[in-house]
């Protein structure tokens, strides 16, 4: 174990803004879990010895959580605020700045999760598409003259690739016309290429990255593209790449002491790396659980710890023997029973989404009927692991005429 120096004074009273449902908060922060104010967006199942507990439905867009760990404030000394979740990551900054605490502030959190003060930031370091911000439908008729198409139009401040719309031609920009403007747009030049992903916890006498590519686009999964990941070899010339890449853009921004990070790339067909957007944050989908079969880094963990001032353990130095992937398979927008575990053994969990409505459709880039996570010797063989899986997975979908019909869509977890 290796001491991380705190930003600020090792953990008094710490509140917490909690959005995922599997963290165990007891624990993570077994030495001071009765010092742990917890306001969770979903219903955890393990909450014995906290100071403090409320589940809040929609936590991350209700100002609850907020306005309670200011009224607790006036009563109690907090050394700390943190949270898991990027749509908190302002207002914990927000109530630090206000108590006086350390740790991400206003400033950096919004650069990190305003794409377009995102792209001014990281546009000084790299190269990022072209982009404008848009106040009216003009600009983003005036953006199409300019870079042609396709362009991209996205919310500002959204995560998960949620209401991101390709424009193509002029029928999408006439389609496009006939929806309810919004106030928080931008929009994107369209860049050629894979996308990677980067994954990073960063923080004085620590520092863990690793990195990723993308099944497909993240964006497929709105045109009935499944979803997943595939990890690259560390020691790999492209990991390195990737990891000094994201040295590059990290010196753009203004970064706190200890934080995570989550870093999107294209790579173009003439060999350069654009890019896409950069998170403080851990990722999302199975991003944490790939994480922590190759390379036994519990990413949230060692994030929340590490910005409290606790010891976490050092990163692996070892090469991993094996890498890892996932492939998870879209709601299908009807009523359909996923299959059995698929039976290779390089299968190393498989999980059905019990919860999901029966007429979903496909919401942001993690949504999933199912996913299976897969291991071999490098991204070669994980993708045609990965590809053959999911062939599996499709030929076996069968109509389902009860939503609550879970014969063969029960989670299976484990090695």
């Amino acid at each position: 174990m290796t001491t991380i120096p705190p930003d600020g004074d090792a953990p008094g009273r710490v509140a917490v803004i909690n959005y995922r449902s599997v963290l165990d908060y007891p624990a993570m922060f077994p030495e001071c879990a009765d010092r742990l104010y917890v306001f969770s967006h979903h219903d955890l199942a393990h909450t014995e010895g906290l100071a403090h507990y409320e589940y809040v439905p929609q936590c991350e867009s209700i100002p609850y959580a907020e306005l309670a760990i200011r009224r607790m404030a006036h009563e109690l000394t907090f050394t700390h605020v943190v949270t898991d979740n990027e749509y908190d990551l302002e207002r914990a900054a927000h109530i630090r700045e206000d108590l006086g605490l350390p740790g991400q502030s206003r400033a950096s959190a919004l650069a990190f999760r305003d794409k377009a003060v995102m792209k001014e930031t990281a546009g000084r370091a790299v190269r990022v598409p072209g982009f404008a911000r848009l106040t009216a439908f003009g600009d983003l008729t005036s953006f199409i003259e300019k870079f042609a198409y396709p362009v991209v139009v996205k919310p500002v401040k959204q995560g998960g690739s949620r209401d991101i719309s390709v424009l193509r031609d002029e029928d999408d920009l006439l389609a496009f016309s006939r929806r309810p403007w919004r106030e928080d747009l931008m929009a994107e030049e369209f860049v050629e290429g894979p996308m990677y992903h980067v994954d990073a916890v960063i923080s004085e006498g620590y520092r863990f990255v690793a990195s990723s590519r993308y099944l497909r686009s993240c964006l497929g999964v709105f045109t009935g593209h499944n979803n997943g990941s595939v990890q690259l070899r560390p020691e790999s010339a492209f990991a390195r790449r990737l990891e000094e890449y994201l040295d590059r853009v990290l010196a753009a921004f203004d970064t706190p002491g200890t934080s995570a990070y989550h870093l999107e790339v294209f790579h173009t067909p003439d060999d350069e790396l654009v890019l896409c957007e950069i998170a403080s944050r851990v990722g999302g989908d199975r991003i944490p659980q790939l994480t922590e079969l190759t390379y036994g880094v519990d990413l949230h963990a060692t994030t929340l710890r590490a910005a409290c001032g606790l010891p976490v353990p050092q990163p692996p130095r070892d090469t991993p023997g094996e890498v890892h992937g996932s492939v998870s398979v879209l709601p299908q927008g009807r009523p359909v029973r996923a299959p059995g575990r698929p039976p290779f053994p390089w299968v190393r969990h498989y999980e059905v989404n019990t919860r999901l409505a029966p007429d979903a459709v496909t919401l942001h880039s993690a949504h999933h009927l199912c996913f299976a996570v897969v291991c071999g010797d490098g991204p070669e063989q994980v993708e045609a692991r990965l590809l053959e899986t999911e062939r599996w997975l499709m030929a076996r979908l069968s109509e389902a005429d009860d939503a609550n019909d879970t014969e063969n869509a029960e989670s299976t977890r484990g090695n």
